[in-house]
């Protein structure tokens, strides 16, 4: 009777312990709860950017868009040797304003993506790389109808297609070497709730938006770019 009774009392023992660490690892889960501040998706500066999707171009042919690929959610602000910036363009071939702006796209993306060399080969951008890319949408404007036809020639700067009642092939500056994403049905402008084109946002390594031409009070996404990247070396 006194062995029952003696393993009785052990066991309300252990089943009080029990009890008070779950209810510590409750208390705990709550804290965190209510202390931790989740990181909102967004497309102001400091939210977690939305994703993109859809086919892309890359000079060769169409293939899925994996956005996330290109994110490292580790990369801290300093880390300059890993983890690669992100420029994105969201733009129309039939956009005057983005024809214009053209030019200064080949020009930057070629430099900030390394492309460019000096006479001893190596990078003229010696801060981290920025990969481009653009969203090619079609804005509900008389005269905007484009085409995946239009979005390549207005990349490569070739063939027969018009953008913006001129040839594709004369646009201004060279040809882009950076992907172009199929937004003709407007989903990805839509769910950054892009207001015109072209607009500019660009994403650190870790998926966070660090700037957008929205909120630049002036300044170009090429100045933006210089002086955020290397503000992190």
């Amino acid at each position: 009777m006194r062995i029952r009774m003696q393993s009785d009392e052990e066991a309300d023992v252990r089943t009080d312990a029990g009890i008070k660490i779950l209810a510590m690892f409750f208390v705990a889960i709550m804290v965190l709860a209510f202390t931790t501040n989740p990181i909102a998706t967004g497309t102001k500066v400091g939210e977690r950017a939305p994703t993109l999707e859809g086919k892309a171009y890359n000079g060769g042919g169409w293939t899925e868009f994996d956005m996330d690929s290109y994110f490292d959610s580790n990369w801290t602000k300093g880390d300059v040797n890993n983890g690669s910036w992100m420029l994105i363009d969201f733009m129309d071939t039939d956009c005057p304003f983005c024809v214009r702006s053209a030019e200064d796209v080949a020009t930057y993306s070629d430099y900030f993506m390394k492309i460019r060399k000096d006479g001893n080969g190596n990078p003229e951008w010696q801060g981290p790389t920025v990969t481009f890319v653009a969203s090619a949408t079609q804005l509900d404007i008389p005269g905007h109808e484009s085409s995946r036809d239009e979005i390549i020639a207005f990349r490569d700067k070739s063939g027969t297609e018009e953008c913006d009642g001129s040839s594709c092939a004369t646009r201004p500056g060279s040809a882009h070497n950076f992907i172009y994403i199929d937004d003709l049905d407007q989903d990805n402008m839509k769910r950054w709730k892009v207001a015109g084109t072209p607009s500019y946002y660009l994403i650190q390594p870790d998926g966070i938006v660090a700037w957008s031409s929205a909120e630049s009070n002036g300044e170009t996404f090429y100045e933006a770019i210089g002086r955020l990247t290397l503000a992190e070396a």
